[in-house]
């Protein structure tokens, strides 16, 4: 049944969100996938970043992904006008946006640099991020959004599905992984 439900939603066009607004002009990085412009929060809408204070690691070495993250993004922005499309906010209050800065996609750059993750955009990319072992993919990580949950933060569904299948396949890796750590946790 899950695979037919899986089939169909993979043959539906992808929801599109109507668009709330537009900011242009100089950002900051707050993080690995938020930007301060013009004032106001602006989370990239499709990817996830490493928190700041999360760790991953690299053979027997910790590093700090989630400041690596953040300086990835403030390089991508430094000296360049950025321009977002804002489609909506999320659960903080956050302004959601598709951004660019040099001409180039900021949640593209991200997801390429290995430095965040597909989070309902840039499957793809995460893919080609993943095969070059690029940043996170060099090593092992907890994806941010189930590093959150094990600080006990609330979850967050993906910002917007480029592909139904791609919600899908994610939630069940995120199951399967979860009932694989209770298994290991328990044993």
């Amino acid at each position: 049944m899950l695979s037919i439900g899986a089939y169909v939603a993979s043959k539906l066009p992808p929801p599109q969100k109507p668009i709330t607004g537009e900011l242009h002009g100089a950002a900051m990085a707050s993080d690995g996938d938020s930007l301060r412009l013009d004032g106001r929060r602006v989370r990239i809408e499709g990817i996830d970043a490493p928190e700041i204070g999360q760790s991953c690691r690299r053979g027997e070495s910790s590093w700090d992904c989630g400041a690596d993250a953040r300086r990835r993004l403030a390089t991508l922005v430094e000296g360049e006008r950025t321009h977002c499309r804002l489609h909506g906010r999320d659960r903080y209050g956050r302004e959601l946006g598709i951004c660019e800065s040099g001409g180039r996609d900021i949640g593209r750059e991200m997801v390429l640099s290995g430095l965040a993750v597909s989070y309902g955009l840039y499957q793809a990319e995460e893919e080609t991020a993943r095969q070059r072992r690029a940043g996170l993919w060099a090593g092992d990580f907890v994806r941010p959004q189930e590093w959150r949950r094990s600080k006990g933060e609330p979850d967050e569904m993906p910002h917007r599905a480029g592909d139904w299948l791609e919600l899908i396949t994610q939630w069940i890796e995120d199951e399967v992984r979860m009932v694989a750590e209770r298994i290991i946790g328990d044993g």
